[in-house]
């Protein structure tokens, strides 16, 4: 497909996101992300493509490999490939989150909201379609996973080397240690901590048990690796 692409990073005004109602003691992050096409030939024609939002703390982000691992699990399910997301995506977002992370104005601002819109400049009115259908394809990791798939995962506390005190029974100690080697969630952005209760997906990755059930239920794909839970 003949396109091309263009990416525009702006710091939109300050305020807490709705979704958190509530004072948080880190410095935060939030991003809009947007993926639009348009026709070259009519360019005031725009088919919004895929919208993600997403909230975590400004020093988790700001590090390359968190930033790499929380991008893609933003865009996981857009149909943009990993080698766009790790070539492009993920250096252009950083550079601009490090930047206004340093500038004066930004000094003491407990959240931070970054726009991110990719636009696709697509050459032929077919090639437009071609792009939509293939969006529309994806767009089936939007179904949630089944109820019996969500209810299989085993929660368990997370257990730290340090604190064995919160974990009486050895078995639940033992998985939780287990599925510790991934220090903070993905979807929330936080770390663990002795007492949460986490969960493995049958892929391996783990989540906060409370975060991936609220994702599963509205997409039934690991927001890190894509793999699929079983669907109604």
């Amino acid at each position: 497909m003949a396109s091309r692409y263009s990416i525009k990073i702006t710091q939109e005004d300050g305020g807490f996101p709705e979704h958190l109602g509530a004072n948080i003691p880190h410095s935060l992050l939030h991003i809009d992300l947007g993926i639009r096409c348009i026709s070259s030939l009519n360019p005031d024609i725009a088919f919004e493509i895929f919208n993600r939002s997403g909230t975590g703390r400004r020093d988790v982000f700001l590090s390359e490999e968190n930033a790499r691992n929380i991008i893609r699990s933003m865009v996981v399910d857009s149909g943009v490939t990993r080698e766009f997301v790790d070539t492009v995506l993920v250096p252009d977002i950083l550079s601009h989150a490090r930047y206004a992370d340093s500038l004066h104005v930004n000094l003491g601002c407990q959240v931070i909201k970054l726009r991110v819109e990719i636009l696709v400049d697509v050459s032929f009115d077919d090639e437009i379609s071609e792009l939509v259908d293939e969006m529309l394809t994806s767009s089936v990791n939007f179904k949630p996973a089944s109820k019996s798939s969500i209810e299989s995962l085993k929660r368990v506390k997370y257990w730290d080397d340090e604190d064995e005190s919160r974990l009486p029974l050895k078995k639940r100690r033992k998985l939780g240690k287990d599925l510790s080697s991934r220090k903070g969630c993905a979807v929330c952005l936080d770390e663990f901590f002795n007492g949460d209760e986490i969960t493995s997906m049958p892929c391996g990755h783990v989540y906060h048990y409370g975060c991936i059930v609220e994702w599963l239920e509205t997409s039934h794909t690991c927001p890190l690796c894509r793999y699929q839970m079983s669907i109604d």
